[in-house]
């Protein structure tokens, strides 16, 4: 008895038309091959890469890539820091205030300027001009205000200085 494969192909496609359960169930095994097929082509892209890398490599360098930000990250952020804290100490308040310290003597030669930092410490620095000559102080502010009694004139200065801080 010998095998007949053109009598085997006609007797199974006869079960497989005839029989709608068999039929379905071979469509179903036919569409999950095609699928299979197109999901394999997919992958194999994917792995490939854009200049024929393996995902692997791509994700390892891309790890590579991300180590190294967090790094930068990391000692941009210990630098920031170190600037704030120079920041925060150095004079950026500064305001002059013009005044007139006698009554009538004209053109607000004299003046106070105030020099803060962030804090509020630095310095008032008055000019008191006169016939006779100019004289200066200067004053010590900490936490915007001064050990030695301040003139209204240095004391709006620090508050336009402190103004200018914001």
């Amino acid at each position: 008895m010998q095998f007949d494969v053109l009598q085997f192909a006609n007797n199974t496609l006869a079960l497989i038309v005839e029989n709608p359960i068999v039929f379905g169930l071979g469509f179903i095994v036919f569409l999950l091959l095609i699928q299979n097929l197109l999901l394999g082509k997919r992958i194999s892209r994917l792995t490939k890469g854009a200049s024929g890398q393996s995902l692997e490599r791509v994700i390892h360098k891309l790890d590579e890539r991300t180590e190294l930000l967090e790094k930068y990250a990391r000692s941009s952020s210990e630098k920031i820091k170190s600037i704030d804290a120079r920041v925060e100490t150095s004079i950026r308040g500064i305001a002059t205030e013009r005044f007139d310290p006698f009554q009538g003597s004209g053109g607000q030669q004299s003046f106070t300027s105030a020099f803060l930092n962030e804090q509020g410490d630095g310095v008032v620095i008055s000019g008191i001009h006169s016939r006779d000559g100019v004289r200066v102080y200067a004053k010590q502010v900490q936490d915007f205000k001064s050990e030695r009694e301040l003139s209204e004139e240095e004391q709006k200065a620090i508050k336009k200085a402190q103004k200018n801080l914001a």
